[in-house]
C-alpha cells in the first residue's frame, strides 16, 4: 500500500499541474482578449472622431455639386455619385458608432465587469 499511495500522490500531482495549465491558458487567453479589446477600442474611437469630419466634407460637396447642376455646369452624373458619397460616409458613420458599442462590449467580455459598460456609456 506504501507503494500505490506514492503513486497516487504522484497522479496526483499530475492532475493538479494539469489544471494549473488549463487555468494559466485561460488567463493568457483572457489578458489577450483585453488587450485586443482596449486596441479595438482606440481604433474604433479615433475613426468615430474622424466620421463626422467625413460626412460634413461630403455634405460640403453635395451642396457644391447640386449648386453647379442647378445652374448647368455640371451633369446628373457627378451629381449622383456625390449623394452617393453622402450616403456612403453616412453609413460609415453609423457603422463606427456601432463599433466602438461592440468594442465595449468586447471589453466586458475579457474582464466580465458590467460596469465598464454601464459607466461608459
Amino acid at each position: 500500500t506504501p507503494f500505490r499511495s506514492s503513486k497516487q500522490v504522484s497522479a496526483q500531482k499530475f492532475v493538479s499541474q494539469a489544471l494549473q495549465e488549463e487555468y494559466n491558458q485561460a488567463d493568457r487567453e483572457l489578458k489577450s482578449q483585453l488587450n485586443f479589446a482596449e486596441d479595438k477600442i482606440k481604433i474604433t474611437l479615433e475613426n468615430y472622431a474622424e466620421a463626422p469630419i467625413q460626412v460634413n466634407a461630403a455634405q460640403r460637396a453635395y451642396l457644391q455639386k447640386s449648386t453647379l447642376y442647378k445652374n448647368g455646369l455640371t451633369d446628373l452624373t457627378d451629381l449622383t455619385q456625390t449623394i452617393y458619397t453622402l450616403n456612403r460616409a453616412e453609413i460609415d458613420r453609423d457603422i463606427v458608432n456601432n463599433n466602438v458599442w461592440q468594442s465595449y462590449l468586447l471589453k466586458v467580455a475579457a474582464t466580465g465587469n458590467f460596469d465598464l459598460f454601464i459607466n461608459e456609456f
